[in-house]
């Protein structure tokens, strides 16, 4: 990869960081898609072009464990740290790296498996993926990229993933303790009725949470 390229690769993920502040940030227009004791997920109408009939998604789940440790369970690049998360993401079936442009830049390719009892058939994502560390948050903004380098498998749908990720955030007052965002906005293209995959996400999303928190319990970081 030239130097061009890694440089304009660099610049759409710090827009991509950009974007997802502002979700963060934005507190209109947000409606309950679900909510349990532990989570709350929430949706508003996509403003991505492109993406004008999706919707942007975002999860809130506070754990009572370190950020380091949150992010270390979310790790989504590919290489040894990805395979913690494979053992408990019920959804991933591999991520691979498929090119490191810098310590906190790759492009990475993640693989799911078939869901709502296989009417969903496995995705294939190839993200821009940018890592962020700073002393209150961790996080992974990613981005769908064409990269022609990674050809479509005929045995997937080749996915789209509009600005996305997961923040870890110190909570003030409570040391130890983590407040985990989580953004979502995907096309996961093919045929599927809008219907299916609306009412299909935000279960998608609470069960991560919840699988989460429950591996972080069997690994005792939690009690």
């Amino acid at each position: 990869m030239s130097k061009a390229e890694a440089g304009s690769l660099r610049k759409i993920a710090l827009s991509t960081a950009d974007t997802l502040q502002s979700y963060l940030n934005d507190t209109s227009d947000w409606k309950v898609s679900k909510k349990t004791k532990d989570i709350l997920v929430e949706h508003k109408h996509s403003s991505v072009p492109g993406n004008e009939h999706g919707h942007l998604y975002r999860a809130h789940c506070e754990l009572k464990c370190c950020k380091e440790t949150v992010h270390k369970y979310m790790y989504p690049v590919g290489g040894p740290e990805s395979e913690l998360r494979k053992t408990w993401d019920r959804d991933i079936s591999d991520i691979q790296l498929l090119a490191r442009i810098d310590q906190d830049l790759s492009v990475n390719m993640i693989r799911t498996n078939s869901a709502a009892m296989g009417m969903i058939h496995p995705r294939e994502y190839v993200d821009l993926m940018f890592e962020v560390r700073t002393d209150n948050y961790t996080s992974f903004n990613a981005v769908s990229i064409d990269y022609e380098d990674q050809p479509i498998n005929p045995k997937f749908v080749r996915g789209w993933n509009h600005p996305s990720g997961f923040f870890c955030y110190d909570i003030p007052g409570q040391p130890g303790h983590t407040n985990f965002v989580l953004l979502v906005q995907t096309d996961i293209k093919g045929s599927l009725p809008r219907s299916l995959v609306d009412s299909a996400i935000p279960g998608a999303i609470a069960g991560l949470c919840t699988n989460l928190r429950n591996m972080l319990i069997k690994d005792g970081h939690l009690s």
